[in-house]
């Protein structure tokens, strides 16, 4: 008995470790019944992905960022124009609010492409988001163990 208390335990105490963020997934749940709202969830090796994608990468960046990941959810919302501005600063707020940082920020004031990350000396979650000039929104994270260092070059 006290041995499966202690996987119970255990198990809700990481849990949160390969939990998306609460952000994303409540974003998922707000549109997961709209008809058109894209969702894919990709596991497993991810540099055989690359290849497949012709994506050239130097120095072993590719090798140790696929080594590194766990899980790619992507996400398209339905919504266009200001609803989806709407989203995407709700979004960026609510990652903002679970302490992700921002890695990198490109773009227009309308549109653009934000790149945050979570973690201390290891990153260990990573939300793309790309608010496109057509007034589109695409929401890709990314679960793992990444360095930082082969992130930041990686970005660049």
């Amino acid at each position: 008995m006290k041995r499966f208390i202690v996987i119970i335990l255990l198990s809700i105490a990481l849990s949160p470790a390969f939990a998306q963020s609460k952000s994303v997934a409540s974003l998922y749940e707000k549109y997961k019944g709209h008809q058109d709202f894209f969702h894919m969830d990709l596991g497993g090796n991810f540099l055989n992905l690359a290849k497949s994608f012709n994506v050239t990468l130097e120095d072993g960046q590719g090798e140790a960022i696929s080594q590194s990941m766990e899980k790619i959810i992507m996400y398209k919302l339905p919504e266009k124009g200001d609803a989806a501005g709407a989203a995407f600063r709700s979004l960026r707020k609510g990652l903002e609010k679970e302490r992700f940082e921002v890695y990198m920020e490109a773009g227009k004031s309308k549109s653009g492409v934000v790149l945050m990350g979570k973690g201390g000396t290891r990153i260990k979650d990573i939300v793309l988001l790309v608010h496109d000039d057509e007034q589109q929104l695409m929401v890709f994270e990314i679960t793992g163990d990444f360095d930082p260092k082969v992130v930041s070059e990686f970005a660049k």
